[in-house]
């Protein structure tokens, strides 16, 4: 379908062109009427069959390619002497001006500052990160971007906050929980002076899962996205997406143990095997100790003997050597 439809824009477009030069239009405005019909059936063809594009951005569309149109006349007419000896200047003019304010006109239609679309234009650009709906319910990012560890402006999109309230908004006392916290990371997030938080409001209804949403967004953006989940975080990786896991941020933060390293850590329940205690240290990683089940809601100092990564995290092993007092 998308082919077909190409190809019926780039017959319309040279039969377009054909008939306005036959009417007697220069070249140039027979280009720019071609290119304006065909661009025309586009936003036509996005807007009713695939509701894509708003009724707003069509309009303002137009009143920029119109207004860039009476610009380019205007400035022919003042430098005439120079359009004059160089007629390839009025062409360009006439072919850049119309498009160039037309797309601008949309894009400040959804409150963007032009200074922040040309920057987003630059390749340099790529300081924007969306985050998702686990990594507002974890919670952990207000406190990251509180000490400036995200660079550049979050963006929260609206469908994003719907999400979040209707897990508020549900009869499981969990996932209301859940929904709530969401809300306030938000909220906190908000009220930061720095990194700015911009709500998005612009949704893609033709897409129905959020996820799926996120990484069109991010792709459009040519942004970062922030998450917690890892599905996500593995589709939006294969469709070219860079992404920022804060679960990965965290392991990679877990100070480095070695064996033969000593450790203080409190015993909090006894472990899998006979006579092992049980417990963790600061940033969550767990602890066994062998012989320690009798020293169970005692803090003691420990000896690694082993470490074992598993998908689910880091597990210490180690020996007790004394209690600390």
């Amino acid at each position: 379908m998308r082919n077909l439809f190409g190809a019926f824009l780039l017959f319309l477009l040279l039969v377009t062109l054909i008939i306005f030069k036959n009417y007697g239009f220069t070249l140039t405005q027979s280009l720019i009427l071609s290119i304006f019909i065909s661009a025309a059936s586009f936003l036509f063809y996005q807007f009713i069959l695939r509701r894509r594009v708003s009724v707003k951005s069509i309009l303002l569309f137009s009143f920029g390619f119109f207004l860039g149109l009476y610009l380019a006349k205007g400035i022919t007419l003042s430098l005439f002497p120079i359009f004059s000896s160089f007629t390839y200047l009025q062409d360009i003019l006439f072919l850049t001006l119309p498009y160039l304010f037309g797309f601008l006109a949309v894009e400040v239609g959804r409150n963007r500052p032009i200074t922040e679309i040309l920057k987003e234009e630059s390749p340099l650009y790529c300081t924007i990160k969306v985050v998702d709906t686990s990594a507002l319910i974890d919670g952990r990012i207000y406190e990251i971007a509180r000490i400036g560890f995200i660079e550049g402006k979050i963006v929260i999109p609206r469908f994003v906050l719907e999400e979040l309230q209707n897990l508020a908004d549900s009869t499981d006392p969990m996932v209301r929980t859940k929904g709530k916290k969401g809300l306030e990371i938000v909220s906190r997030l908000r009220s930061l002076e720095k990194p700015p938080v911009e709500i998005y409001e612009r949704d893609f209804p033709w897409i129905r899962d959020v996820d799926a949403k996120l990484v069109e967004l991010s792709r459009r953006l040519r942004a970062k996205l922030i998450t917690t989940d890892y599905n996500l975080n593995k589709v939006a990786s294969i469709k070219g997406i860079e992404i920022l896991n804060i679960n990965d941020l965290a392991n990679a933060l877990k100070p480095v143990v070695a064996v033969g390293e000593e450790l203080v850590v409190f015993l909090v329940k006894e472990g899998k095997e006979k006579n092992q205690g049980v417990g963790y240290l600061d940033d969550g990683t767990m602890v066994v100790v062998d012989n320690a089940k009798h020293l169970i809601g005692h803090k003691i100092k420990v000896l690694v003997n082993n470490i074992l990564q598993t998908s689910s995290g880091k597990i210490i092993f180690g020996r007790f050597k004394e209690v600390v007092k």
